[in-house]
C-alpha cells in the first residue's frame, strides 16, 4: 500500500535517477505502513476504499490522500532514506515515529489508540 507515489518520494528526495527506484519503494511501503497503524482504524477510513486499499488515478497516484498524511509520510521516507540505518541527533525514541511525523498525524489518530 502506497499513500504517496514514487514519483512524489523521488521529488521529495531531489532524486532524478531510477539507481535507488527500488530501495525508494522498499521505503515507501514502510512509511506507508507506519503512517497507517500509527493513525488506526478511524484514521485510516478516510484513506482506504471499502476493501482497504488507497485508490489511484490512472498514472498510478494515489487519490483522496490528506495533505498531512502525505507530507508525513515523504517526512518518513526522508528520513530513512538520510538515516538508513540509524537514528541521527536521537530524532525519535525508539518504537515511536519522529516528531514532524506525528505532529502531521496525531489530529487524524483514532482517539481509541491515544
Amino acid at each position: 500500500m502506497m499513500l504517496v507515489s514514487l514519483q512524489m518520494a523521488k521529488d521529495h528526495l531531489r532524486m532524478d535517477h531510477a539507481d535507488e527506484d527500488l530501495l525508494i519503494g522498499l521505503y515507501i511501503q514502510a512509511a506507508s505502513g507506519a503512517v497507517i497503524n500509527y493513525l488506526g482504524t478511524l484514521g485510516t477510513d478516510a484513506i482506504l476504499d471499502s476493501s482497504g486499499i488507497v485508490s489511484v488515478d490512472s498514472n498510478l497516484e494515489p487519490i483522496g490522500i490528506p495533505y498531512e498524511v502525505q507530507a508525513a509520510t515523504l517526512l518518513l521516507i526522508g528520513h530513512f532514506f538520510k538515516d538508513r540505518d540509524e537514528n541521527a541527533n536521537g530524532a525519535f525514541q525508539q518504537g515511536y515515529l519522529p516528531m514532524p511525523v506525528t505532529a502531521l498525524l496525531y489530529p487524524l489518530r483514532d482517539p481509541a489508540l491515544a
